[in-house]
């Protein structure tokens, strides 16, 4: 509740803030003249959240029904266990669910949608039921009641109208700026005030607006915490949620693993490849609704799958996986842009919620330091690197520049060339720290290792620092088992299995056509083709790998990319203007 009064404060001080401008400017007559500038954006933008709200839950039927060839069914069908649950849970909480949608794909899955707690949708896939044992499907199918329970679609719904009023508070107040500026500027008081309250609008609206979104999938990622809270408390057992966690996982990368080899296999029938692809597209597109974000779990994703081909899921290893999202800061900033929250996250709030009920946790270890040192440090360089130094490499020889010419006006000339040559000189050094940090030498003699070897590790100076600017060298061999983007053709991604995992390896060369032709005619030769490839592992919540070197264990394919010597040119080029303007400003 204090988010929403938040959120809609944002609105309250944009329009409050219009009108006082347009009386304080204008008079106090022009506030009517305000009214299109601030009611239409309200009117058009709550219209909009109100018709989505009504006819959403109609639209994804259809699209289930249609494309997903999803059957309804009484819930009673369901297994006695799951079809008790829902009874219980329904007199319980005065809700009703009347219908459960039954995806036939073994890709795990479990959402919720609808309007009220008397309409809700509750949709689970073949996948759940053969993947999890009962106690699991009841923690997932408590979860997804949690959020019926908590009237999770109002909230979101009245949260995710705020982002929307305020970009058309944006847009509409972007067109009065421009049409009080042409309609008699400052010999007009009446248009001036408009385009005066329209420009403060339109500026401040823009930057509650990017704040609103901010805070909308905040309140995306507390919702999922009651969710798993209502699913712990009510089963009296959290940790057969967390279970259920990691074998959804699981199941999510094996399933896609499958999608990636079928859409990539020319032989296949053309509607088993077609049906592969909506499988996949389905995945993504419901990634806001389903139980589980496989885009926010790549690292714990790739462990469960990793433990699965040789028995059950080992604790250590999940716990290892997960360190690089508890202890790493780039984990915690990076989920500020998700709406659900870092899968890591949430084992340890359903292991502090078992511990809370005196039941053993899941995860013993979890949110233990399994990191010994501390990576602030790298992480406010990787910043510093990432954001800072490219402004810097402007601003450096043009203050410099000015700060020479002005302190030395009897040299105004001279000195301003060599403070802007001593600018790009230190613009050049900076140049080197980030490229050295970004794209490390890598030895020949480099030892291969599994791709778990590098989700997991957590020694010091090890895989856990890096982070999607820091990469750290790698060598690994596999097997190419589809694009990066299964089914799309103009993916230069590739998707790398090992006796251990999966992970996917960025193309990205200096020169962009350089994709198109890798996409078009590389690729499709390389899937299925054992490889070695040498780069640098990157670190979000998905790991990959970005390419250096990749070539066939036969010899006959290869591709590289020059990004690390294209870093490497451009502190040539910085050093070059560095001695020329220090030259030109030097008298002969």
């Amino acid at each position: 509740m204090l988010t929403l009064a938040f959120l809609w404060g944002l609105v309250y001080a944009v329009v409050i803030g219009a009108m006082l401008i347009a009386v304080y400017v204008g008079g106090a007559t022009l506030v009517s003249e305000t009214f299109s500038i601030i009611v239409f954006p309200i009117l058009i933008a709550v219209g909009i959240v109100i018709l989505q709200f009504l006819i959403s839950p109609w639209l994804l039927d259809l699209n289930f029904r249609w494309l997903h060839k999803m059957s309804w069914i009484d819930p009673m069908q369901l297994p006695p266990h799951l079809a008790q649950l829902i009874s219980d849970q329904s007199q319980l909480h005065g809700i009703s669910i009347k219908k459960v949608g039954m995806i036939h794909d073994q890709m795990p899955t479990a959402l919720t949608y609808g309007r009220f707690k008397k309409n809700a949708r509750i949709v689970i896939s073949d996948g759940i039921l053969n993947l999890l044992t009962p106690e699991e499907q009841i923690g997932v199918v408590s979860h997804e009641i949690g959020h019926i329970v908590h009237r999770d679609f109002l909230f979101m719904t009245i949260a995710a109208a705020v982002p929307m009023i305020l970009y058309t508070f944006y847009i509409f107040s972007r067109g009065f700026m421009r049409s009080g500026a042409l309609s008699g500027g400052s010999d007009n008081k009446g248009a001036a005030a408009i385009a005066a309250a329209a420009v403060v609008t339109m500026v401040v609206s823009y930057i509650f607006y990017i704040v609103s979104q901010f805070l909308v999938m905040f309140l995306s990622r507390v919702r999922e915490y009651y969710a798993d809270r209502f699913a712990g408390e009510e089963t009296k057992n959290p940790a057969s949620l967390s279970r259920a966690l990691v074998k959804i996982a699981y199941g999510m990368v094996q399933s896609q693993a499958q999608y990636a080899q079928t859409m990539n296999n020319k032989d296949a029938d053309r509607r088993v490849r077609t049906r592969a692809y909506n499988r996949f597209g389905f995945t993504n597109a419901t990634r806001s609704l389903n139980i589980f974000d496989i885009n926010a779990a790549r690292g714990l994703v790739m462990t469960a799958y990793a433990q699965s081909q040789v028995g059950d899921i080992d604790p250590d290893m999940v716990v290892k996986a997960a360190a690089w999202d508890l202890e790493n800061p780039w984990g915690g900033f990076l989920e500020l842009q998700s709406t659900h929250p870092l899968a890591a996250k949430r084992l340890l709030a359903l292991d502090d919620l078992a511990e809370e009920m005196n039941m053993k946790r899941a995860f013993p270890a979890l949110g233990e330091d399994q990191i010994k040192e501390s990576l602030w440090g790298e992480f406010l360089v990787d910043l510093f690197l990432l954001y800072a130094v490219p402004f810097l490499v402007i601003a450096l020889p043009a203050t410099i520049g000015l700060l020479y010419g002005f302190a030395l006006p009897a040299y105004n000339s001279i000195w301003m060339w060599i403070g802007v040559g001593s600018g790009f000189g230190l613009a050049g050094l900076l140049w080197i720290w980030r490229t050295r940090i970004r794209y490390p030498k890598i030895d020949q003699d480099l030892p291969q290792i599994l791709i778990m070897n590098a989700v997991t590790d957590v020694s010091d100076d090890g895989y856990a620092e890096a982070s999607p600017f820091r990469g750290k060298p790698i060598r690994l061999q596999g097997t190419i088992i589809g694009r990066g983007q299964p089914g799309y053709y103009f993916s230069e991604d590739v998707v790398l299995q090992d006796p251990s995992g999966i992970i996917t390896l960025d193309y990205h060369p200096a020169i962009g056509i350089f994709r198109f032709f890798t996409a078009l005619f590389k690729v499709p030769r390389m899937v299925g083709t054992q490889v070695t490839i040498e780069g640098w592992y990157k670190r979000t919540p998905r790991p990959m790998v970005m390419i250096k070197r990749l070539y066939t264990l036969d010899g006959r394919d290869k591709m590289g990319s020059n990004r690390d010597i294209f870093s490497w040119i451009m502190v040539v080029l910085l050093f070059v203007a560095a001695l020329v303007c220090i030259f030109y400003g030097i008298p002969i």
